[in-house]
């Protein structure tokens, strides 16, 4: 009897390790307008219109990052077509789907909420910076977003599967202004032109 209660819990030990809190990163579910709080959708500001993102078309680059708290977040993963298993990032016009499988949110018990941070970036055209922070020095489009979403709880009453990104507000992704030259840079270029084309005495 011993032996058999012993294996009992031992078979659920591991099915609690291997089925953990998980998260799909991905927004398959959403249908949410530009405005949406929750159940949302990326879109894309050209300066004129907004319209969902083509992601039929095109790939988006995204860094993840999750915890239990907003100042708890750490690196989820950086996904864009070459770097994805599947080989591509977007889904569908607005939504997006990342990796092939769960994801455990690091500080979240079984259940509980994440805090996840996607960013987001683009260039428009159809290729891809190398990652955000290349996209908003170099005028792509990008966004980033903050927000709760429930985690997963397979041993629960009743058990609840790996969650979407339910709980992600609509992301407008708008072109990063290229940052202009500093005051300093400009003196520099002045006084520069000034020692070339002075006249000699």
């Amino acid at each position: 009897m011993k032996i058999k209660a012993l294996a009992i819990l031992t078979s659920l030990a591991m099915a609690s390790g291997v089925f953990g809190q998980g998260v799909l990163l991905q927004n398959l579910a959403n249908s949410g307008g530009q405005g949406a709080t929750s159940g949302g959708l990326v879109y894309v500001n050209n300066g004129t219109t907004t319209s969902l993102f083509d992601g039929l078309q095109y790939n988006l680059g995204v860094t993840v990052l999750g915890g239990s708290s907003a100042g708890s977040l750490v690196s989820m993963g950086t996904f864009t077509a070459a770097t994805d298993p599947k080989g591509y990032t977007g889904f569908d016009l607005g939504k997006f789907q990342l990796g092939n499988a769960a994801f455990t949110v690091p500080g979240v018990s079984a259940g509980g909420v994440a805090v996840i941070q996607l960013k987001f970036w683009f260039d428009g055209v159809g290729g891809l910076f190398a990652n955000y922070a290349a996209a908003a020095a170099g005028g792509g489009y990008v966004g980033t977003v903050t927000f709760n979403n429930p985690t997963s709880n397979p041993g629960g009453t009743p058990p609840t599967p790996d969650q979407q990104l339910t709980g992600m507000p609509s992301v407008i992704l708008a072109a990063a202004p290229v940052p202009e030259p500093t005051t300093l840079a400009l003196a520099g270029m002045g006084a520069a032109a000034m020692l070339i084309f002075r006249r000699r005495k």
